[in-house]
């Protein structure tokens, strides 16, 4: 869940997890519902007593029995289907669990695995059909099925494969699994990225995505993709971490997709219109990325009012009647799977704002809807209880929690306890078998010590001045004197620790009083995923054994803060349980990341972080480190990636070691050659600027002003209020190769822009006015340009630079301008680039000149190439396909020089399209290696 915090459906992982860490649910798939702990039951009981709600609200639990719920569904009739992650999908039909599922299902539910979605067709009422998204039983991939209903149980072998969906690495998180037919009759499939930040941008896998498609599993018209492989035709939006949950708003087909992020924030992101890029891993919660779509809200991870962990379910309420409030209609209300709060959004005019609903709910929520009753559900894995809030404005008692069946043995307390909502003081009479018991007037009715007469099914009678209610019938159950057994882990030993990818063989023994030794069908084990304050289901282990083993994940999670619980419970003959535990704790190595020169980025596992980056990993983890094939710093000092000090691909995975480790990726600086020009007369070019680049012919007589070592020009002539354009050109030596610092400065620096700059070899750097910059330069004669605008007015100019040997100098002016000449002359300055062949120049007609808007070069390339975008361009998408259209690259590149790596690509002809806000430019770029 955290857009690292993983939810797990079984635990769904937010994966239900931004680096977004981990969350998952707290119980496993097929855990009894038992109390492990006098603490884990003062928590509940704890929970119960800080339950807040608005006045007239409260929550009534409508069944208990749902083991692992991930999600649940309401059928047209007001059937409500939940989802166990262990693959049973089972109905809750007038307020009662029906004792037959729908569906048994065989599904890997390992960690957050198993049962993980449900969408009832448009035309549900006619045809009967459900989708169900689920793990296949062999763990290889999700899978989006279509099955056909006959009452309350499902037609046999009705089942057909609507979509299989990428293969699944050996994380078992993130796997999403939220889908709901929109209001244009399409099926929309939220997918989690499986552990892989990657995916999240790949427009050629569903990891990390919101996919559209038609009922058949088939591409529907209207997706952002006509062409390409079939993942990226059925893609709808992307750079998603695990997208746990979907809602559609009844009426406006608004939909919002919950996001579980990692470390910091969760999302809920609107999805009504597709192509749409939320940015995991790059950005999680509000990010300032234009190329990236901010959530419609988002909150930090935390404990207290309005902070949790993972973002375990939305529903927009706008049902056909309901007696609450009129205020509420409208409002999306979403919950944390460890805040156990429910919040809500109210949407004003254009903004959505939020305010808190209940508190201290039952503990692990996942999935809220709203009911065809116009009430609000959701589901407790803690409780393995699904509940309802009702609105109850009037004085006659509700019951909020009905009487529980239980089963003691003879001797043992027993209690029975109700809860009501209305006006007090109310009345109770608990009665036996329909008679009533005498003294038994209290909301709880306790037996010290349970007989065999006790035996027998208890109901309370509550009432008010204004009205009465009779609770369901609780069933109690005394069987004879029984000790219970004893059981105990004889391995793994305590202190035992793991690596990723450990074989933890386990074994155990148990014996009771009365049954002596207990056979292998006594025993269920269970392993429990602890991450932070948080749990996520463990790998899946045998029940009903003495003895076995599993593996420990190489992969999923990376954070140093978990271990893993090995539960042993026994049952005797009598139903009489023991439990014990074994943690099994991580060996962990501190690993620095680092670059050569120190400083620049490096991305962990997709995330980017500046060097040096220190961090702890668990042993034996699979992690993923990467550098930029060239990095610019400050637009101007370019590095080209060497190697990596351990060797390997710019790229690559690694096994966490054994040992501490620093991995440094080491850069050579990019020297600009010294050019050897033909021609060494500086000149100046100038150009007029009102909003489009135009020749000002009547200027042609206007000389510059020289001062010294400055560059004065006097634009007094001009009485109209106009920005004017210059380039002054010229050449200077440097004595050896080295970094060179150029600065610019001038007299007047409040009519500067940032246009004004000064260029070195045409590319490289980028001084500011004010500023300065730096480059590497190879010994020798070097071509400098510096662009400034100006308006009316007299301006000084100072160009200087140092560098090796060289203190801080003034460039003369006479270097930067033709004093000899009694005009400007004006030179297009792309007339070279339209002949030089390893050059691509593509321009827009603007006025009465052609504007450059690309400059694509060296072609053909071999490693990376340079593409430089006018300003006019503002931020681009740039698209690499090859000869066969298969999308090979895709890339975002900003106003001025961006290095595009082909390191990856082989030999070929590739279509290049850019597109930015004035279209779509494409041209052929030939790769050469």
């Amino acid at each position: 869940m955290n857009k690292n915090y993983s939810l797990n459906q079984s635990g769904l992982s937010k994966g239900i997890s931004a680096h977004r860490q981990s969350k998952s649910f707290i119980s496993s798939a097929g855990f009894e519902v038992f109390i492990i702990s006098l603490l884990v039951y003062l928590l509940l009981s704890f929970i119960s007593k800080a339950q807040t709600f608005p006045a007239a609200f409260s929550q009534v639990q409508v069944t208990a029995g749902i083991s692992n719920p991930t999600t649940m569904g309401v059928a047209p009739d007001g059937r409500i289907f939940v989802a166990q992650q262990t693959g049973e999908l089972r109905i809750v039909k007038n307020g009662t669990l029906l004792a037959t599922p729908f569906i048994s299902l065989s599904v890997n539910s390992s960690g957050e695995r198993g049962l993980l979605g449900i969408a009832f067709d448009p035309s549900f009422t006619t045809n009967n059909f459900i989708y169900l998204y689920y793990t296949i039983s062999s763990g290889a991939n999700n899978r989006i099925s279509r099955f056909v209903a006959n009452g309350d149980v499902v037609v046999p072998g009705s089942e057909v494969v609507v979509l299989n969906l990428d293969p699944l690495s050996s994380a078992t998180n993130h796997n999403g699994g939220t889908m709901s037919f929109g209001a244009d009759g399409k099926l929309y499939v939220g997918i989690g990225e499986n552990a892989n930040t990657a995916n999240a941008q790949n427009l050629d896998t569903y990891l990390g995505k919101i996919i559209r498609i038609n009922s058949d599993g088939s591409v529907p018209s209207g997706n952002p993709y006509t062409s390409g492989s079939a993942q990226k035709m059925r893609l709808w939006s992307y750079g998603l971490r695990n997208p746990f949950t979907l809602a559609i708003q009844p009426g406006t087909g608004k939909l919002f997709v919950n996001d579980v992020g990692q470390s910091t924030w969760e999302e809920i992101d609107e999805v009504s219109t597709g192509n749409l890029n939320f940015g995991w891993p790059t950005a999680e919660g509000i990010s300032s990325n234009p190329a990236f779509t901010n959530p419609v809200y988002s909150y930090q991870h935390g404990t207290g009012s309005a902070l949790g962990c993972a973002i375990t379910g939305g529903a927009f309420f706008n049902p056909s009647s309901t007696n609450y409030p009129a205020g509420y209609i409208g409002n999306y209300f979403f919950l944390d799977y460890c805040g156990n709060w429910i919040d809500k959004l109210v949407f004003n005019g254009s903004t959505w704002s939020r305010s808190n609903f209940a508190t201290g709910i039952p503990g692990s929520p996942v999935g809220i809807t709203t009911g065809t009753d116009g009430n609000i559900y959701f589901l407790s894995r803690n409780n393995s209880a699904l509940y309802k809030i009702i609105y109850n404005n009037v004085a006659a008692p509700s019951i909020t929690q009905q009487p529980q069946s239980i089963t003691v043995s003879q001797g043992n307390a027993a209690s029975f306890t109700v809860s009501v909502s209305g006006t007090s003081p109310f009345s109770y009479q608990w009665k036996k078998n329909g008679t009533n018991i005498s003294g038994a007037t209290n909301s709880i009715y306790s037996i010290s010590s349970a007989m065999l007469s006790h035996a027998g099914n208890y109901s309370v009678y509550v009432s008010n001045t204004a009205g009465n209610i009779t609770s369901n019938s609780a069933t109690l159950i005394v069987t004879t004197t029984n000790s219970p057994p004893s059981g105990s882990i004889n391995t793994p030993l305590a202190g035992t620790t793991y690596a990723g990818g450990s074989i933890i063989n386990f074994s155990g023994s148990a014996n009771d009083p009365e049954d002596g030794t207990l056979a292998a069908s006594a025993y269920k084990w269970l392993v429990e995923f602890h991450h932070n304050t948080h749990i996520h289901p463990g790998p899946s282990v045998s029940s009903a054994v003495t003895s076995g083993s599993f593996t420990i994940p190489n992969s999923g999670e990376t954070s140093p803060n978990v271990f893993y619980r090995l539960y042993l419970i026994v049952t005797d003959s009598q139903g009489a349980k023991d439990s014990s535990y074994r943690d099994i704790i991580p060996r962990t190595s501190t690993i620095i990341l680092n670059t050569n020169p120190q400083g620049l980025q490096v991305t962990l596992d997709g995330q980017p972080f500046a060097t040096p980056y220190t961090f702890i990993g668990v042993e034996g983890m699979l992690r993923t480190i990467s550098v930029s094939s060239s990095v610019t710093i400050n637009n101007a000092l370019n590095y080209n990636y060497v190697s990596w000090s351990q060797g390997g691909k710019r790229t690559k995975t690694f096994s966490t070691p054994v040992n501490n480790v620093t991995y440094t990726a080491n850069f050579s600086v990019v020297y600009h050659a010294a050019v050897t020009p033909a021609n060494t007369v500086s000149g100046i070019d100038y150009k007029f600027y009102t909003g489009a680049w135009i020749l000002l012919p009547d200027f042609t007589t206007l000389t510059p002003a020289l001062t010294g070592n400055e560059l004065a020009f006097d634009l007094s002539p001009r009485t109209q209020n106009d920005n004017f354009a210059f380039r002054f050109s010229g050449y200077i030596t440097v004595p050896s190769d080295g970094i060179y610092t150029f600065y610019t400065s001038s007299d007047d620096g409040s009519n500067l822009t940032i246009d004004n700059a000064l260029v070195v070899d045409n590319d490289g750097l980028h001084a500011n006015a004010e500023t300065s910059g730096q480059i590497a330069l190879r010994a020798g004669k070097h071509k400098i340009i510096v662009k400034y605008f100006e308006a009316a007015g007299q301006e000084i100019l100072t160009v200087s630079y140092n560098g090796p040997g060289i203190s801080k100098t003034t460039i003369p002016a006479s270097v930067l301008s033709r004093i000899n000449s009694s005009s400007f002359t004006f030179n297009d300055d792309n007339e070279t680039e339209e002949t030089n062949s390893e050059k691509i120049s593509l321009y827009e007609e603007s006025g009465n000149e052609l504007s450059l808007l690309v400059k694509i070069y060296p072609t053909p390339s071999k490693d990376n190439f340079n593409m430089e975008l006018s300003k006019e361009l503002s931020t681009s998408l740039v698209k690499l396909y090859d000869f066969s259209g298969k999308l090979t690259l895709t890339s975002l590149v900003y106003p001025g020089n961006n290095v595009i790596s082909t390191e990856e690509l082989s030999s070929g002809v590739y279509m290049i399209s850019i597109e930015s806000a004035k279209g779509i430019i494409r041209k052929k770029i030939q790769v050469l290696k």
